[in-house]
């Protein structure tokens, strides 16, 4: 059986994974829930807030993937929360989006193919200062039914009903 969320079909999975290995990131945050997809962060006075994608930890400096086949729908170098950052146009209406990148390798119009390398892993945003695991160090990775899809959760799909983490190393 076949599932949709909107346009987008549930049973759907990406051909290849963003990083080489794919583990949540736990340094500097409360827990690995904290890493997730959905309203599982805090703000200062205990309200709940949201986590629009999922944090994978990796230090400065390795490869990052196209998920899959698809066009590179945006590159930006800005100096707003999530730094350096790619959106790639998959299949079906879906985007994924790359953050806190310290190279980009593509441009915006470029094909590129399932498993190409697309950026280097880096610290820009606020990730600045995480320049290791042990300091936080992590890939943004978001899953979106549009380029910009502006704050919250709205046009944001949880990146992990399309691929599967590693087990922990």
């Amino acid at each position: 059986c076949i599932t949709r969320k909107g346009n987008i079909m549930s049973d759907y999975q990406f051909k290849h994974k963003p990083l080489h290995e794919n583990v949540l990131r736990t340094a500097g945050l409360r827990s690995k829930k904290s890493a997730m997809f959905g309203m599982v962060r805090t703000n200062k006075d205990g309200s709940p807030r949201p986590h629009q994608g999922i944090d994978l930890a990796v230090d400065n400096g390795y490869r990052v993937y196209a998920v899959d086949d698809g066009v590179i729908a945006d590159v930006a170098r800005g100096n707003d929360g999530y730094g350096w950052t790619v959106t790639l146009k998959i299949k079906d209406g879906l985007y994924t989006f790359y953050a806190h990148l310290s190279s980009i390798k593509c441009q915006v119009g470029q094909q590129v193919k399932a498993g190409d390398r697309i950026a280097l892993t880096g610290s820009t945003g606020n990730a600045r200062g995480m320049t290791n695991k042990a300091k936080g160090s992590h890939l943004h990775f978001e899953v979106r039914t549009s380029v910009k899809p502006g704050l919250g959760l709205r046009g944001r799909l949880d990146p992990l009903e399309y691929f599967k983490l590693d087990d922990d190393v």
